[in-house]
């Protein structure tokens, strides 16, 4: 069994090993790191800490994903606390007094629990749910009165998460004539406890130290049509491929579909086949197998005008091409388009022949992966996000062996042969191997050489 701790701002790393020696701990919890986990059957993941405004949030079916694959997830203190309080009819644990009220209703805002930090994890606000804790114990104590508690935590709550800091409310309660209440909290918080968040983080990992509870009325809804596109999808972005080594198996995937020149052909034959019904058994008994059902179901290209068909097609095909060869481009470059056909794969043993698993892609994901963080820490202002589309664009275009002046339609209709939306979706997804893609194509391969000319590469913005 394996410990998973996301905490940050809350608690440190330290404490966290001291609470529950040989747990692995990471920093707040975002978008894909309990993917990348891949985490197992027994596991135990605690959420204490989580990002959500400087990158997407860890989604809530993230952690359904990991519930119905039988790994116990802990929710205490804040972001987990949060997502604790809304999962826990389908598994999710939460611990401590901010879930408590959370899931009563006592409590309905985000920013109840939001602190900024920094990236090391270093408080530099103060949570609502630490300074009302602070309110209600010295009130409790005799200090204040309970209207000044009332007071000041509508001064606290009118501060935006980002400026809630001591300081800032001593300022707010000069303003409001409650400068002697505020004193006589400052006074008091100085000797005394009142950081709920760490109290709950500190009880969570202590139940996880002495042994979890189990769950109990939970895990109907697994059998429920809950795995939607977007749940596939973020495993086979963010999940180490059992089958591709460590890269995520989208990223092997999407290597393939830009640098094979095979993949073309076998993703032509994967949707020929689906529309058939049937394994592909010959490219051309399959073209006509397509091309029956579609008559079948009254599917031509008669009725199409032109300008239809120059959406798909280029000048040069639309004007040369057999109507049945149309049809069946047709079919090719807007099978990606229909988001309820689930033909893109999401795992390994989905993709079948769409992968050559001869291909050394694996090690030549990595490789791309290794450079662009290379670059990133030699300067963080150079990562895949700034590279000029362009170059991509003139770089895609000789791979796949195009007129470096090729007209829009030509390079559309050569992505969406490769099932791609357009060309312009393909500079993006190539965006993350292109440095490690030029680096493979020079004479140059020392590391040090090859991370030097990609920054170059890097630079022309």
């Amino acid at each position: 069994m394996r410990v998973h701790v996301f905490a940050g701002p809350t608690l440190p790393a330290a404490r966290v090993r001291e609470l529950v020696p040989g747990a692995a701990c990471h920093p707040p919890v975002r978008h894909g790191d309990l993917l990348r986990l891949d985490a197992g059957h027994g596991d135990i993941v605690l959420i204490i800490d989580g990002l959500w405004h400087q990158s997407a949030p860890v989604r809530h079916k993230e952690i359904l994903l990991l519930l119905a694959e039988g790994v116990r997830v802990v929710g205490a203190a804040s972001m987990g606390a949060l997502r604790a309080a809304e999962l826990a009819p389908y598994g999710m644990t939460g611990v401590g007094t901010v879930f408590d009220q959370l899931r009563a209703g006592v409590l309905d805002a985000d920013d109840e629990v939001a602190v900024l930090h920094t990236p090391d994890g270093r408080p530099l606000a103060e949570a609502l749910v630490n300074l009302r804790t602070a309110f209600t114990r010295c009130s409790q104590a005799g200090l204040i009165s309970t209207d000044d508690a009332r007071t000041l935590e509508g001064l606290a709550r009118a501060l935006p998460y980002t400026r809630r800091s001591w300081p800032a409310l001593g300022h707010g309660a000069r303003a409001a004539g409650a400068t002697k209440a505020f004193e006589r909290v400052e006074v008091w918080r100085r000797t005394h406890p009142y950081d709920l968040k760490r109290e709950d983080a500190e009880r969570a990992l202590a139940l996880v130290a002495a042994g979890l509870p189990p769950v109990t009325g939970a895990g109907a809804w697994v059998e429920e049509p809950w795995r939607t596109s977007f749940v596939r999808y973020w495993a086979a972005t963010f999940r180490p491929g059992k089958d591709t080594g460590t890269a995520p198996f989208l990223a092997v995937l999407q290597h393939q579909q830009l640098y094979d020149p095979h993949f073309a052909g076998r993703w032509r034959a994967r949707v020929l086949a689906a529309v058939a019904r049937r394994n592909a058994t010959g490219a051309a008994d399959l073209e006509s197998a397509a091309l029956r059902v579609a008559a079948a179901e009254g599917v031509d290209t008669a009725g199409m005008s032109r300008q239809q068909l120059a959406f798909w097609l280029t000048p040069e095909e639309i004007r040369g091409l057999e109507p049945g060869e149309v049809l069946l481009r047709l079919m090719v470059r807007s099978a990606r388009l229909d988001g309820a056909w689930s033909l893109w794969p999401s795992t390994r043993a989905e993709a079948g022949e769409l992968i050559d698993a001869g291909l050394p892609t694996t090690s030549a994901v990595a490789a791309a992966f290794a450079l662009n963080a290379a670059v990133e820490a030699g300067d963080a202002r150079r990562s895949p996000a700034h590279l000029d589309p362009d170059r991509i664009g003139r770089h895609l275009a000789a791979r796949w062996n195009l007129e470096a002046d090729a007209e829009r339609e030509v390079l559309d209709a050569a992505a969406r042969d490769r099932a791609f939306r357009d060309f312009a979706g393909a500079i993006e997804v190539a965006r993350a191997f292109y440095l490690g893609a030029r680096a493979a194509g020079t004479s140059s391969p020392p590391a040090a050489v090859t991370s030097s000319a990609a920054a170059s590469e890097s630079r022309r913005t």
